[in-house]
């Protein structure tokens, strides 16, 4: 279960009290010495609160505060201090804290402070997940699938720049969901109502680019009041993209998302993207990451795409073998999500699977067999990692202990 709370507090003592007291409580809580330490566990979506010193080396509290309302706004902050520092409560209640206690803090108060800062942050969530339901659209860790926190920021920038009325430049390798960022950009959106047009870039010609876009029923007409997707802007040559330049001129312009399939700046520097252009669609980018950096996501993404597949074919995903769960991990997915949505289709439907033109990917064990078979090495690793000290490796695979029992049980690991 991950932390409902992140405490932080360079007093190794009163750090240890103060996560007994959340214990007692159960309320589970994780504490760090330093800040910057602290940043490393949070994320957009992450559901807790976080609790923080103020006068602490390297970061302060005042400083931590202000990280993590940029890499998480909605994550309530309480800060406490022992110093009495009237000023310094006013300036961090101005920037936002949820609460400012001074210390000593007696156990009782803190622990309904917390609960109130928990019950804030939950009502954030559900109202989000209400929003989402109202605009009959899938949430966005449904559309765009992943549990790294490389992801989680994918989907907060796209959270943040949905309802601004901006034009937005994705980029990132063919197949790392570019157009579905683009989607989600239009239906999270207050053109949600409007069309969502997609032009092809590598697709248009010279001869057909005025009659794709600017003719009466062509692309600018169809998407004015909803978005315009223009994929692969930098397949253009200079003089089609000077033509698109036209799109904002337009009295009836749509909401412009367009994408390239390179870091602009490279595009840049090699000639293949205009200044101007980049200069008019680049108000707000966001890169979509290769799935090769995206860790476990691989797993992740191909256990939602087998359910997805089978429920579409009407067979069963149980027992379903897979290629070797190491290979899938080392493999480099130079498709990336696409490919590995693809993979997930040839196993539901039975096909052999190749992740490469020099050999196929041996089946030799089923799905269940594949999985126990890396949850043993993962609990294996862990184990041997820290010593033999099971509190040690439940905290490094970042689970709780009774759970690492638990699965040590199942796994027949003594």
């Amino acid at each position: 279960m991950q932390p409902q709370i992140i405490l932080v507090d360079d007093d190794d003592d009163l750090r240890e009290a103060v996560l007994d007291t959340f214990e007692k409580h159960k309320l589970a809580a994780k504490g760090f010495a330093r800040a910057a330490d602290a940043l490393e566990a949070l994320d957009p979506e992450w559901p807790g609160v976080v609790l923080s010193d103020i006068r602490m080396p390297g970061m302060d509290g005042l400083a931590f505060q202000e990280e993590v309302k940029r890499l998480a706004p909605d994550v309530p902050v309480i800060l406490f201090t022992g110093h009495g520092d009237v000023p310094v409560a006013v300036q961090a209640m101005r920037n936002g804290a949820f609460e400012f206690l001074e210390k000593p803090v007696h156990p009782d108060h803190l622990h309904q402070v917390v609960l109130r800062a928990l019950k804030m942050r939950s009502l954030q969530v559900e109202l989000t997940n209400l929003q989402h339901k109202t605009r009959d659209t899938l949430p966005l860790d449904e559309r765009l699938v992943g549990r790294s926190k490389v992801m989680r920021f994918v989907r907060r920038d796209l959270q943040a720049v949905a309802p601004l009325q901006v034009d937005v430049l994705l980029w990132g390798q063919d197949g790392t969901g570019k157009t579905a960022a683009a989607r989600a950009i239009h239906d999270l959106s207050p053109n949600a109502g409007g069309a969502f047009v997609v032009v092809n870039c590598s697709a248009v010609s010279q001869d057909t680019i005025e009659r794709t876009l600017f003719e009466d029923g062509g692309a600018v007409a169809r998407a004015s009041g909803g978005t315009l997707h223009l994929q692969d802007v930098e397949a253009l040559s200079d003089q089609l993209q000077a033509q698109l330049l036209r799109i904002f001129d337009s009295a009836d312009a749509p909401r412009v998302v367009a994408s390239v399939s390179q870091k602009p700046e490279e595009l840049l520097a090699e000639g293949k993207l205009r200044s101007d252009l980049l200069y008019r669609i680049n108000v707000a980018q966001i890169e979509m990451p290769p799935l090769k950096e995206r860790g476990r996501d691989v797993f992740v993404l191909l256990d939602h795409f087998i359910q997805r597949a089978a429920a579409r074919h009407g067979k069963s995903q149980k027992a379903l073998p897979v290629p070797d769960l190491d290979a899938l991990g080392k493999y480099t997915w130079p498709g990336n999500v696409r490919e590995l949505r693809n993979v997930a289709e040839k196993l539901v439907v039975g096909l052999t699977v190749r992740l490469d033109e020099r050999a196929s990917a041996a089946v030799t064990e089923t799905y269940d067999e594949a999985m126990l078979r890396h949850e043993r090495e993962l609990l294996s690793n862990a184990l041997i990692q820290s010593g033999g000290r099971k509190a040690a490796a439940a905290e490094l695979l970042g689970i709780p202990r009774k759970r690492l029992y638990l699965r040590l049980k199942y796994c027949g690991i003594d």
